[in-house]
């Protein structure tokens, strides 16, 4: 039977939640008992709180024989209260809080999974890192091959000309298969003698040729000095090919007698007694100004008695490309490029002067040209005029960018070529003027006097055929025919290494009849400082064997596959590895974000669950008190 509401106590209302379906006298006495055992119970809890382990255990117990008599009596329990859940909750919530003491902030960082992610999380740290390692170098090599000259500086310092390398060894004893070709075309007049009688109206001239000849050349008396410079002299050996050529070395040519118009011009820059000795000596030995040769003797030299005296040239043999045969009379002095590659192949000194004296002013005796096998790399980028040294001209000459050409196997070059008016009259070229400042007095466009640089003999290089030159000069010769593609100079250069691949050095050989007293009675005809035309030579490359042209297809493409790999490669990394640091902090950001979110809302759910324990308990305290 229930007690009265009204009247039920709040050990009976306890003993309710317990077994609410034993009947009055049990539940009294049950009641009892339980209550003797809660002041023990809670008389034990005050004296050992610290032990909060034996109580969990005591509870436990308790909630055993409270579930145990609840289960005898299932059928008479009625609807759990309030008060019922609540000690559920507790009992169950006991064990987790009954754990290690941990502070809120732990039990938070093991909810949102901190602790059992730490492992992953360090490796994804570890992968980012790796990436943004990735991400540097790729973008440290994007601005090296993009914004700088490292790639190609790498491969240019393989040129330099350092002592004992194997790029200088090459330079001075080039392999054969890189020889050139010199061709010689040799102007013979076939009809002097009529024109000299009056005749004939112009001078017949016809142009033989070419005689072709191997030209093979090697550095001697090569000196490396500490400024970065190499002192050397040229060595060439010539062979002829009858195969290549369209004149035989052995054939007959009348051609203008150069050692007696070299002496007859010598003689009358004399004085004195001199000039009377030495036109004695000139007339007894005798000779016409034009003579029948081969074309052997005349360019590689016979034996002539007006060459052997002192006055002239000093030598007992004469021959217009002797002097080129063998050890060169010249030394030069170029820049290794060691110290910088700007300077790379820059003639510094002529026999051994910085600067030359064959021209009136400085400007003309500067050298400030390289040497014509090799140009200093940026000039070539960047397609600048480039200033080549000739000795056979002891000037420089200007080549200037004409266009972009393909040449051999596809091979791309830098096509330059001397301009027009690199001969020309001051009035029409400025940068000739220190080259004749007394304009009334200088030689029409088309030639140069380099009779300094001839041992005063009066040498009037031009190009080949007078092109360009003005037409004065040569009004009084038949068979001059200029034509640009044939006798005008130019290099295809390589647009990387700043080296010919290609090209024709072209230049003509002219003497001066000066009409002195040697020779005016056979030449009254001609009027003095008439111009005749010796010989044009054009130096060529020679037949490049098919491994050498692979050799520089190989170079030439190879190199710029591996540039373009390497620029567009480190392009397309810093773009991958940029996207990826990207998109995975973005990840780890939306990842922690929900982590947070989902760690909160458990959070607020643990505290309300706490929350409702600390109730629980509170109430319990309350009705032990």
């Amino acid at each position: 039977m229930s007690l009265p509401s009204d009247k039920v106590t709040t050990e009976q209302q306890l003993t309710l939640t317990c077994d609410d379906c034993i009947d009055d006298d049990v539940a009294v006495q049950q009641s009892a008992e339980k209550q003797h055992q809660r002041q023990s119970q809670r008389q034990h809890y005050r004296k050992h709180q610290h032990q909060h382990q034996h109580q969990q255990q005591q509870q436990q117990q308790q909630h055993q024989q409270c579930m145990f008599n609840s289960n005898m009596n299932a059928d008479k329990r009625p609807q759990k209260t309030e008060n019922d859940l609540s000690l559920k909750i507790k009992y169950k919530r006991s064990e987790s809080r009954n754990k290690k003491t941990q502070s809120l902030f732990e039990l938070f960082f093991e909810m949102v999974g901190e602790k059992g992610q730490r492992t992953r999380e360090m490796g994804t740290l570890i992968l980012l890192g790796t990436m943004f390692l990735f991400f540097i170098i790729s973008l440290t090599g994007f601005f090296v091959m993009w914004f700088t000259e490292y790639y190609n500086n790498i491969f240019l310092s393989n040129l330099v000309l350092s002592r004992n390398s194997e790029t200088a060894e090459k330079w001075m004893n080039p392999n054969s298969k890189y020889d050139t070709f010199l061709k010689v075309h040799i102007f013979n007049y076939t009809n002097i003698k009529d024109y000299l009688e009056g005749k004939a109206e112009k001078i017949e001239i016809k142009d033989l040729g070419p005689l072709t000849y191997k030209e093979h050349t090697t550095k001697v008396n090569v000196v490396f000095n500490d400024n970065y410079t190499v002192t050397f002299r040229d060595h060439r050996n010539y062979e002829f090919l009858p195969d290549k050529s369209s004149y035989g070395e052995h054939e007959k040519i009348f051609v203008p007698n150069v050692p007696l118009l070299a002496a007859d011009f010598l003689i009358d820059q004399m004085r004195g007694l001199k000039k009377m000795t030495a036109s004695v000596a000139i007339k007894a030995i005798g000779g016409n100004a034009f003579k029948t040769l081969t074309p052997s003797q005349y360019l590689w030299g016979y034996r002539d008695k007006i060459s052997s005296l002192n006055f002239a040239s000093g030598k007992s043999h004469f021959g217009l490309l002797m002097n080129r045969n063998g050890t060169s009379l010249d030394s030069l002095q170029i820049n290794t490029g060691e110290d910088d590659l700007r300077k790379f192949g820059l003639v510094t000194q002529f026999n051994g002067m910085p600067l030359l004296d064959f021209w009136s002013e400085e400007q003309c005796n500067r050298i400030d040209g390289s040497d014509p096998s090799m140009f200093p790399p940026h000039l070539i980028e960047n397609r600048s005029t480039l200033n080549v040294f000739l000795q056979v001209l002891c000037r420089k000459i200007p080549l200037k960018f004409e266009k972009q050409v393909t040449i051999f196997n596809n091979i791309e070059a830098l096509r330059y070529r001397t301009p027009m008016n690199v001969f020309s009259h001051p009035s029409e070229n400025s940068e000739n003027e220190c080259y004749c400042r007394n304009t009334q007095k200088c030689l029409p466009s088309g030639i140069i006097n380099a009779t300094k640089c001839y041992d005063n003999i009066p040498i009037y290089p031009s190009s080949p055929h007078f092109f360009a030159a003005d037409p004065d000069i040569y009004k009084h010769l038949d068979g001059i025919e200029p034509r640009q593609e044939l006798h005008q100079t130019f290099a295809d250069i390589h647009p990387r290494f700043g080296f010919p691949i290609n090209g024709a050095s072209r230049i003509q050989i002219n003497i001066a009849v000066h009409k002195g007293s040697i020779v005016e009675q056979q030449l009254r005809r001609l009027r003095r400082d008439t111009i005749l035309p010796l010989i044009w030579i054009e130096i060529t490359t020679g037949d490049f064997t098919e491994d050498v042209i692979d050799t520089l297809y190989a170079s030439t493409y190879g190199l710029n596959l591996i540039q373009c790999s390497l620029k567009y490669g480190t392009l397309l990394m810093c773009l991958i590895f940029f996207t990826l640091i990207v998109a995975s902090f973005y990840y780890l950001a939306k990842k922690r974000e929900i982590q947070l979110e989902k760690g909160e809302k458990i959070l607020k759910a643990e505290l309300k669950a706490l929350n409702r324990i600390h109730l629980s308990s509170a109430s319990l305290a309350q009705m032990q008190s």
